[in-house]
């Protein structure tokens, strides 16, 4: 494959997600035509060298390269990560991380799922912005920072125009934003990416970030999102990439989700790759299944997603 026709995708994490992170990739490879175009990248954040060899191994079976670059904390020393760590950061370093000769890079989180081609997201055109994503579909994230909730993006996907980021020097933009606001800021890379990139991204179909609350969102929550009743029916429909967002991850016990088992069959079939605690926990298991409301809930996501499946097609974007 020529090096113009690659899709690069880039990845952050830190040791206590490498195996998800892994997962990650495995959705991607078996969910495209074209294994032969994917390049990963992943930025390493403090990943033992056993877990990088293991890592690397893992993607290798499939003829697939994975480029490991260790990560720098300089930058965003000092600053708060809350509950997701240091490596939320490092996605913002992306343009001095990778090769300069990379003008465009995919960036994902490492709590999702990829169920359809990513190629079809990589080919399509950012029309000179320098970024593109799917809205935040939560009602109050972008309160922090005083903009209305269509215009604030979720960074758990991002396609980048390297070549922008670096002329512009967009990471110091973010970072120096990033370094005056934190103490206000609740998720404060994403806030400061959004505060830095106002009025200037693409918007993307929600179904290249199908968020957890999309259902919610669907059912109660329409006014006010940037996206019509027809896009978020087509995202529930035919998701592309599926987002683990909140607190209830796949790979815990506790989480309700019509596509945990699909993350999960993929988790499972990495032999290094050990079971998070909560799922041997006698009283997590008892929790979970008395949680009657939430399997009822759940039931019912699933059933709405196959009537929509039934009813909708296929979007091209």
């Amino acid at each position: 494959m020529k090096p113009e026709n690659s899709v690069h995708i880039a990845i952050c994490c830190d040791e206590n997600y490498a195996a998800y992170a892994t997962t990650v990739m495995l959705s991607i490879i078996s969910s495209t035509t074209q294994p032969e175009r994917l390049a990963f990248y992943l930025i390493a954040n403090s990943i033992s060298s056993e877990s990088q060899y293991l890592m690397q191994r893992e993607i290798s079976k499939h003829k697939v390269s994975l480029t490991i670059i260790q990560a720098t904390n300089k930058t965003f020393e000092g600053l708060p990560v809350h509950r997701f760590g240091q490596a939320v950061y490092q996605r913002i370093l992306l343009s001095e991380y990778l090769p300069s000769t990379l003008d465009k890079v995919l960036y994902l989180d490492s709590d999702l799922f990829v169920g359809d081609d990513i190629c079809s997201l990589w080919d399509v055109s950012l029309d000179g912005f320098a970024i593109a994503a799917v809205e935040d579909l939560s009602r109050s994230a972008s309160n922090t920072i005083g903009i209305p909730r269509q215009d604030y993006f979720n960074s758990g996907v991002l396609l980048m125009d390297l070549k922008q980021w670096r002329e512009q020097g967009i990471h110091w933009q973010v970072a120096d934003y990033a370094a005056k606001n934190a103490h206000k800021l609740h998720y404060v890379d994403q806030c400061s990416l959004n505060a830095i990139f106002r009025g200037k991204w693409k918007r993307l179909h929600p179904r290249w970030n199908s968020q957890a609350n999309i259902y919610k969102i669907l059912r109660k929550y329409i006014e006010g999102s940037g996206y019509t009743k027809l896009e978020l029916e087509e995202a529930v429909a035919w998701p592309a990439i599926i987002h683990f967002t909140g607190r209830k991850k796949p790979w815990l016990q506790y989480c309700f989700h019509p596509y945990k088992n699909n993350f999960l069959q993929i988790l499972n079939a990495i032999p290094w790759a050990t079971q998070h605690p909560s799922l041997a926990s006698p009283k997590e298991k008892l929790r979970y299944f008395f949680a009657l409301r939430d399997h009822w809930k759940n039931a019912g996501r699933k059933r709405l997603a196959r009537k929509l499946r039934s009813t909708t097609s296929k979007p091209n974007n």
